[in-house]
């Protein structure tokens, strides 16, 4: 039997970091249909002290994994999920305190979505991110779609492939790309549901960002074409239809 959400949480000698992910998860976790998966890639010390916290808590599978990127954590987590759902916390990050189990439980059961896009917090400086115009949405070249506070139903990896194991910062973006040009269906809530650790991006080199993020644009550039030319086709047709509309009587 499915469970209805994976946590899905990676990690490297953060021992703070995940203690601080791990307990506001707990209320969460309180129901048997919630899980968490952490993907540890620590040293043999912090790895230790990592189980040991982990031992006390309830709903949590623990995975050690040789650092090999973030994106190849999150395939090992997405392996051994078994959930209509799943979520990528990261260490650090923090379910939002406004976040209400009950609700949130019962918006993932009733939803007909493929996926759920909230808002972030920052941590650090409290910033609240919200979403982009309507217009401003797709293509996401802005890479306005936050990964830790997006949930998506797990068979859209069965559908559509994992992460892309040859990006070390921009497999989320890559991702929606490869997902949302697909015929699924997304909801906005403009709630937050995360707290953010801005300072885990500071730490990669901005040169990395860039290089990979333009290596996404390129990859789907074609795409994108054939977007906006499909977008002047449907501005056409509505001008026309209207154009003959009032031209009928």
């Amino acid at each position: 039997m499915k469970n209805l959400l994976t946590i899905i949480t990676v990690t490297k000698d953060d021992l703070d970091g995940i203690i601080s992910t791990v307990q506001s998860t707990r209320q969460l976790r309180l129901d048997n249909n919630i899980r968490q998966i952490i993907v540890d890639s620590s040293n043999e010390e912090t790895r230790e002290k990592i189980r040991e916290v982990l031992s006390r808590e309830k709903n949590i599978d623990y995975i050690w994994q040789k650092p090999s990127g973030i994106a190849a954590a999150f395939n090992a987590g997405l392996q051994r999920s078994n959930a209509d759902w799943v979520w990528f916390l990261n260490s650090r990050d923090e379910v939002h305190s406004s976040v209400e189990p009950e609700k949130l439980f019962y918006l993932l059961a009733e939803s007909r979505a493929d996926a759920i896009i909230f808002e972030i917090e920052l941590i650090q400086s409290q910033k609240r991110y919200s979403h982009p115009p309507l217009w401003n949405l797709w293509p996401p070249i802005n890479s306005w779609i936050p990964h830790p506070a997006t949930l998506l139903r797990q068979r859209l990896f069965d559908q559509f492939g994992l992460f892309d194991e040859t990006f070390r910062i921009s497999m989320d973006f890559e991702l929606w790309f490869r997902f949302f040009s697909k015929n699924i269906v997304v909801d906005m809530i403009s709630m937050p549901l995360t707290l953010y650790d801005e300072a885990g991006l500071s730490s990669m080199s901005m040169e990395i960002v860039g290089r990979e993020s333009m290596a996404v644009v390129k990859r789907n550039l074609w795409l994108m074409i054939k977007k906006w030319i499909g977008t002047g086709v449907v501005v056409y047709r509505a001008v026309r239809y209207y154009y003959g509309l009032g031209r009928s009587r």
